[in-house]
């Protein structure tokens, strides 16, 4: 089983082993080899290299956004993903709206000049929406309001524009006024256009459970009588277009839409660089976390949940599929979110068999149905009211694996690093106390630039590591560590091959207590305490 894709234990087992090999180049000026003059001198010097624990706390500490930790230790490895549907002013915004009135306006007989005479006029006029949506209410966040006004009056006039149910934001509350003037200058008519902008204006359209969409407003036509004569009866013609309009909320019942949750992949690093017959791990767990900002019913459809390995897939089934109804802010909670968890464990899904398949990625998509039922209820929603989508996918180290190989390929270049000629062989004492419930055979394979081995550094398939005996279940916590010591000698030949050698291959064959048999879990008090001491043979001539 391997715990962690990218700094697992055994890579840094391996690389520490590796560093004590190079590190031995610095010993002959340390030791002040170079000082000596005259003669053959063949000395074997033995130095320790390096001592300390290899734990996992280290490594969880390290990189705690993938490890979660329980409170007796067990480890386990955490992949998230995390993705949102289509945002409430991508899905539902309204069109342009458009009003044109004509007005008849008849001046009292008989008239002075410097008189006035005023009238109002109530008009209504339909909030046209896109999908047949009830709209109650909307606190604007831009919008331009432009009126145009054409009339044969041949008099000093203004048209006063009033709208009840629109009233600004805040704290003044001041409701929609706005006086057009229209100065005669001669002519059979005149035309005047006005734009407001309704940025913070509160709209209130629909009352007391009414679903006509209708806004009412007042038009106030008045009139200074001058010396032209009296033509009546009048016409003043009001056209009004407000355009662009978008909003910040938004109240009433906004019919079915679809969101959509586009594809989304979550890599599986633990499987990566890894050559198995067989990882099995127990009690594997899904969590879906569903944050709904939008205040209306919601179900949750996959089109896609599956995992992946080397194009192959395997569909995650479960009894919570393929609806998932969303839980949504009430009228309480205007601005906030409620939370649906759904967790697929062994009990409810095939979850178990889907890691075990062992795959590289977890990939969903899916789609968001708002009112689902098609019940009249009352909705609302923010322009930023989406639906965020969080996939939790954890893998407790409780598990076992018959046998896997970890490979590692990376460049290097020894050319430069030593004495050549004054190396004759190195021996090195890798000695180790393993806590782990696994067992680990090493090699190191050195090859040209394109990838091609020609040696390696070990000769035999002597264990890095012995196992430590797990205890009983459900613990399975082991208490007492393994020695092991094992030497590794490289000579002349391997000493130019690794001079020359462009790439090295770094593989680590392991298995879990008992060949694979027996369950195991990792803690994260586990620890693999590791002596390396180097003994080199030098030769130098003078």
């Amino acid at each position: 089983m391997k715990f962690y894709n990218k700094d697992n234990r055994f890579k840094l087992l391996l690389t520490m082993i590796l560093a004590s090999v190079l590190m031995h180049s610095c010993y002959k000026e340390r030791l002040g080899l170079d000082k000596i003059s005259g003669g053959t001198w063949n000395p074997t010097l033995a130095a320790p290299i390096f001592y300390g624990d290899l734990n996992m706390s280290k490594l969880v500490e390290a990189n705690d956004e993938n490890w979660k930790e329980y409170p007796d230790g067990l480890l386990s490895l955490v992949y998230r993903g995390d993705t949102i549907s289509d945002l409430a002013d991508q899905i539902i915004n309204f069109p342009d709206q458009s009003n044109d009135t004509t007005l008849a306006f008849v001046l009292p007989p008989n008239l002075f000049p410097g008189n006035s005479h005023s009238q109002i006029f109530l008009i209504e006029s339909k909030f046209v929406t896109n999908s047949n949506e009830r709209l109650d209410s909307i606190l604007i966040k831009s919008g331009t309001l432009t009126i145009e006004i054409t009339t044969n009056l041949n008099h000093n006039s203004s048209v006063d524009i009033i709208i009840p149910a629109m009233t600004e934001y805040g704290n003044t509350g001041q409701t929609f006024f706005e006086k057009v003037i229209i100065p005669y200058t001669g002519g059979t008519s005149t035309t005047v256009t006005k734009t407001f902008q309704l940025k913070d204006y509160f709209l209130v359209i629909n009352k007391n459970g009414s679903n006509s969409n209708i806004v009412e407003e007042y038009i106030k036509v008045f009139v200074e009588k001058g010396n032209g004569s009296d033509n009546s009866p009048y016409t003043v013609s009001v056209k009004q277009t407000m355009s662009s309009v978008t909003y910040f909320q938004a109240f009433g019942y906004f019919n079915q839409h679809t969101l959509n949750i586009s594809e989304s992949s979550i890599a599986i690093g633990i499987f990566d660089n890894l050559h198995y017959s067989e990882i099995i791990v127990e009690e594997p767990i899904l969590k879906m976390v569903f944050r709904n900002t939008y205040g209306l019913p919601m179900d949750m459809n996959f089109s896609k949940l599956y995992v992946e390995k080397e194009g192959v897939q395997k569909d995650i089934l479960s009894s919570l599929l393929p609806t998932i109804p969303l839980n949504y802010p009430d009228f309480s909670n205007v601005g906030g979110y409620d939370t649906t968890n759904v967790t697929f464990t062994s009990t409810n899904s095939n979850i178990v068999d889907v890691v075990n398949f062992n795959p590289q990625k977890l990939v969903y998509e899916g789609t968001v149905l708002s009112n689902p039922t098609a019940a009249i209820l009352p909705n609302f929603l923010l322009d930023t009211s989406g639906v965020n989508v969080s996939l939790e996918l954890e893998i407790p180290l409780y598990g076992r694996a018959l046998e896997f190989t970890l490979e590692d390929t990376t460049a290097v270049d020894f050319s430069e690093m030593f004495a050549w000629d004054d190396i004759e062989s190195i021996d090195l004492n890798i000695n180790t106390l393993n806590y782990f419930p696994m067992e680990a055979i090493l090699q190191l394979y050195l090859a040209d630039s394109n990838g091609v081995v020609y040696d390696s550094i070990f000769d035999s398939q002597d264990k890095l590591l012995e196992a430590a005996t797990p205890g009983p279940p459900p613990d399975y916590r082991t208490s007492i560590p393994i020695h092991q010591m094992i030497t590794v000698k490289m000579s002349n030949s391997k000493l130019d091959n690794l001079k020359n050698a462009e790439k090295m291959i770094i593989s680590t064959t392991a298995t879990t207590y008992d060949q694979g048999s027996k369950v195991v879990k990792i803690y994260s008090d586990y620890k693999i305490s590791v002596e390396l001491s180097a003994k080199g043979n030098y030769t130098k001539d003078y």
